[in-house]
C-alpha cells in the first residue's frame, strides 16, 4: 500500500493512477461531509466530484501541516459554503423564511430522553433550514468555534450562537415527532 506522503507527491505530479487511489481512499469520508451540506444524495455526489476536481487542482497548495483528509474536508466545506454564498442553490433546497418559524423555549429541549436512530437524525437534519443546518454542522461535526463560523459565514458571533441554538431546538422538535 502506498504511503500518504508518496500518494500526495504523485498527485502533485498529476499521476492519474495516484489520483484514482486518493479518490478511492477518501471518497466515502468526503461523501459523508457532502451529505451534511446537501439535501439529497444526488447533489452530494455532484459536490463530491466538484470537490475532488478542486483537490486535484489545488493539491500543490497542500503543505503537509495536517493530514490530507483534514485539508480535503476543509476544502469540501469551503466549496459547499461558496456554492451557498454565491446563490448557486444547486446543492440546496430553497430555505423557508425563518421569521415564520416558531421556536420553543430552551427548557422544552431538555426534557426526557428519547431513542432515535441515526437515519432519523440525518433526515431531521436535512429538514432544517440551511442557515441553521450549516452552523450546526460546522459547530457539532466540524468542531469549529463560533468565532471561526462567524468569520467563514460572514456573520456575527452572536448570530452564530443564535442559529446554533435555534438549530438544536428545531432538531429536537423534529426528533420528538418521530
Amino acid at each position: 500500500m502506498i504511503s500518504e506522503e508518496e500518494l500526495i507527491e504523485r498527485c502533485k505530479n498529476k499521476d492519474q493512477s495516484a489520483q484514482k487511489v486518493l479518490f478511492e481512499r477518501y471518497a466515502n469520508k468526503m461523501m459523508a461531509v457532502c451529505m451534511r451540506y446537501c439535501k439529497n444524495q444526488e447533489d452530494a455526489r455532484d459536490l463530491l466530484h466538484d470537490g475532488f476536481y478542486k483537490v486535484f487542482i489545488k493539491i500543490d497548495s497542500f503543505r503537509g501541516g495536517s493530514r490530507i483528509d483534514t485539508w480535503m474536508t476543509r476544502l469540501f466545506i469551503n466549496l459547499a459554503l461558496n456554492k451557498l454564498r454565491h446563490g448557486r442553490n444547486k446543492y440546496y433546497h430553497d430555505e423557508f423564511e425563518a421569521k415564520h418559524e416558531t421556536f420553543t423555549s430552551s427548557d422544552e429541549t431538555t426534557s426526557s430522553a428519547y431513542k432515535v436512530e441515526p437515519n432519523q437524525v440525518l433526515d431531521a437534519l436535512n429538514q432544517l433550514p440551511d442557515i441553521y443546518k450549516i452552523v450546526l454542522n460546522m459547530y457539532a461535526i466540524d468542531n469549529m468555534s463560533h468565532k471561526e463560523i462567524a468569520a467563514e459565514l460572514k456573520i456575527s458571533i452572536g448570530s452564530s450562537k443564535s442559529r446554533l441554538s435555534r438549530a438544536r431546538v428545531l432538531l429536537n422538535a423534529k426528533l420528538k415527532r418521530k
